[in-house]
């Protein structure tokens, strides 16, 4: 198998990888109680490698395995052919890299970030996202349950995320405005996000742009919800724009607004979501924004009248 079709034949396992990590969760990882900040999504993200080479020896379909690096970097796997050579440090014996991220849908906001550069990310490099939640599973105990999953190329990702970066008025550093004076030529600024207020928002960002002398970043670039936010019409239109022309844009948009609905919500104005209602033959007589939502969010396929905005 070529690149491309290893990466087909990973994605179109991840979610029985999933259900198994369900299964193993229900039977083993029982507890009475189920704590938000218990650290758990950790556990889940190893998990899913471990499920995934379950599926991939019992297939035989496809010569590769998922691998963890041994350090700590950017991404958490690698899909790498098997028994061969495998280089961490230049890509040899790789097919592509996957970064996993969870988010429990209980928690007020994810503390995962995306945060890698474009420049950091090759074609088929993956973002991985669980979301779960603690689901009783009998009468006095619950087990950390996976219930959906987004894959799909970060490239795609990455590019919604920045447009709307640049959309909120967030910069990027580049050779010739280099915050730190660089020389051009040796920069190693050059992509790093900068927020509307000229502050970096990653560790490596320029020196000159730290927050303040305590507080080296505000991590506030690539917040897996807060990234799609839109706070103006250029933002919106962006938004719109990216969804329409960018498929994995539209899946990760999508993937976000299914599984936190005010998200949703709050993204379109009533009157929109009266035309939609219209277009669904839903009555906008009296109704407020919330009620509006709650019908439209209740027909199948809502988000294809939602996409067309």
């Amino acid at each position: 198998m070529n690149n491309t079709e290893i990466y087909n034949y990973i994605a179109s396992i991840s979610d029985s990888a999933c259900k198994r990590m369900n299964t193993f969760s229900a039977n083993i990882l029982k507890t009475r109680g189920g704590r938000i900040g218990s650290g758990m999504g950790a556990l889940l993200e190893a998990l899913w490698g471990y499920m995934m080479n379950q599926i991939i020896a019992e297939d035989q379909k496809a010569d590769c395995e998922i691998a963890w690096f041994p350090d700590n970097q950017y991404n958490d796997f690698s899909c790498i052919k098997q028994d061969k050579e495998w280089n961490p440090a230049n890509r040899d014996g790789e097919f592509f890299r996957i970064e996993v991220k969870s988010m429990n849908v209980g928690a007020d906001e994810s503390k995962a970030h995306f945060c890698a550069l474009q420049k950091e990310i090759e074609e088929n490099d993956v973002l991985l996202i669980l979301i779960w939640e603690w689901k009783k599973i009998d009468k006095t105990h619950y087990s950390p349950i996976v219930i959906d999953a987004f894959f799909d190329r970060a490239s795609a990702v990455a590019k919604l995320r920045d447009a709307l970066h640049l959309a909120r008025g967030g910069s990027f550093v580049s050779a010739e405005s280099c915050p730190d004076n660089c020389d051009a030529s040796h920069c190693s600024h050059i992509g790093e996000p900068l927020n509307e207020n000229g502050k970096r928002e990653r560790p490596s960002g320029p020196e000159a742009t730290r927050v303040s002398s305590t507080v080296s970043y505000a991590a506030n670039f690539g917040g897996l919800v807060r990234m799609i936010k839109t706070n103006n019409d250029n933002a919106r239109n962006i938004f719109r724009e990216q969804r329409k022309s960018n498929v994995a844009a539209d899946h990760y948009i999508s993937f976000i607004h299914r599984n936190f609905l005010n998200e949703e919500k709050n993204h379109f104005t009533i009157s929109e979501l009266r035309k939609v209602a219209e277009l669904l033959g839903i009555s906008t007589k009296s109704k407020t924004k919330d009620q509006l939502y709650e019908e439209i969010h209740c027909q199948n396929n809502y988000q294809n009248y939602l996409r067309q905005l």
